[in-house]
């Protein structure tokens, strides 16, 4: 008889100096896999790369480790930085999570909570599947994207120009 068992409990040094392939997040001693993107979650992921600007010092990475609270690190499909580290600790400049069909609303939410308290003032979730967007500012409520225009305090893409064709 097979029987599924809860996942076991690791120290932060241990997922550190762990290379996880696909890399995985780590949630108070729990390593989480990702559900990883193929086609339309890959396309948008790299027009979303290419279509933010790196300047003024900032860097546009994919899926990095961000550690947002002391026993928990994120890896958002795509981050914008000011600073390069090997785990970032700063709050990047936005964050963005591109959905797979098997992303969970409630797991996307928790990162993005994560995301929010660590201090990152934008994030995005783009569904290129549905070919819609979230977008979760500090300083306004969540709100889809209605005039298909990804805003944060820096940054401006149209919504058309990271989405895989119909």
């Amino acid at each position: 008889m097979n029987m599924a068992t809860a996942p076991s409990a690791i120290s932060l040094d241990e997922y550190m100096r762990t290379d996880y392939s696909p890399d995985c997040e780590y949630v108070d001693g729990v390593v989480l896999e990702r559900n990883v993107g193929q086609g339309k979650h890959s396309y948008t992921q790299g027009k979303l790369i290419r279509k933010l600007p790196e300047d003024r010092g900032r860097l546009v990475l994919p899926e990095q480790r961000v550690r947002v609270a002391e026993y928990r690190v994120r890896i958002p499909d795509v981050c914008v930085i000011e600073q390069l580290q090997p785990v970032i600790s700063e709050p990047p400049l936005l964050c963005i999570e591109v959905l797979s069909p098997d992303d969970r609303w409630n797991r996307v939410n928790q990162k993005v909570a994560d995301y929010i308290a660590m201090g990152v003032p934008c994030v995005w979730i783009v569904d290129p599947y549905e070919r819609r967007a979230w977008i979760i500012d500090q300083d306004r409520p969540p709100a889809e994207v209605s005039d298909g225009i990804l805003r944060s305090r820096d940054f401006e893409i149209a919504l058309s120009e990271v989405l895989p064709p119909e």
